[in-house]
This record gives structure tokens, sequence and C-alpha cells, in this order.
């Protein structure tokens, strides 16, 4: 199973799509900052949690979780001096640090080819490890 970035959590919880090689050229234009790790951790947090969540009919993203995690996030972001509205459009592409960590994630579980069993498993077990991911994570009646 591969899991890949695709969406960012924006205030409102609701999904907004980012591709980053759709922007390669406006990107080139700007002096892009390394991406924040806190920032690849968010994203990576945020995209597993809703993988995890659709592969497991016991377990979903909550919506109060995620939504603090994004302002949180966005507030951290300004902070930092990036436009919290676009911060992709001045940092380097996050997809090969969100890579280390899913190919990391999927390593540490063994989810090559998971059945629902043991995803289920994975997401239990990440919420009572209180993992950033776990903390977007609630149990749900199947």
């Amino acid at each position: 199973m591969r899991f890949r970035h695709d969406r960012v959590w924006c205030k409102t919880g609701i999904a907004l799509a980012v591709s980053f090689a759709a922007l390669g050229p406006a990107l080139a234009q700007a002096e892009l900052r390394p991406t924040p790790d806190y920032f690849a951790e968010a994203v990576f947090d945020m995209s597993m949690a809703q993988a995890l969540a659709r592969s497991c009919a016991t377990i979903s993203v909550d919506p109060v979780s995620s939504g603090a995690r994004a302002e949180a996030l966005l507030g951290r972001l300004s902070e930092d001096g990036f436009d919290a509205t676009a911060p992709h459009e001045q940092m380097d592409d996050p997809d090969g640090a969100i890579e280390v960590l899913q190919l990391a994630f999927v390593e540490r579980y063994d989810l090559n080819a998971p059945g629902e069993e043991q995803v289920c498993e994975v997401a239990m077990a990440e919420m009572t490890a209180e993992s950033g991911i776990g903390l977007l994570l609630v149990e749900v009646p199947g």
C-alpha cells in the first residue's frame, strides 16, 4: 500500500488540494525556503489519518482535532514568516520529506498489503500511543 500526500487541511477542516508538481514554474520564480519539518510531519499525519480512516470502518478522522491541528499549523507557519494561505509557494517541495515518513510508517507496521483488520489495529495502536496520527483519529461504531 502506498500513501501519497495530496491534501492539506485548511483552518475549517475542509480539504484543499495542493499539487506541487503543477506549481513548478511558479515556484521556480521565487526563492524557496526549506520545508519546515513540522509542516511535513503535519501533512503526513493528516494524510495518514485520512488513509487509515478510509480503510477501517470503525475509525474516523476527528474533525475537531484535525481542525485544531490545522489551525495550529497555520499559526506556526505565520510565526515563521510563511504566508499561511499559500505556504507551499514559499517552500521547497515537501514530497521527499513526506515520502520518508510514509516509508518509515509502512515499514514499522509492515503495511505492504494490509487488510482492513490490520489497518484498524494500526489505527488503534496510533490512538493508544497518542501519536500525531492517533490524536487525529476517533473510534466509531462499525
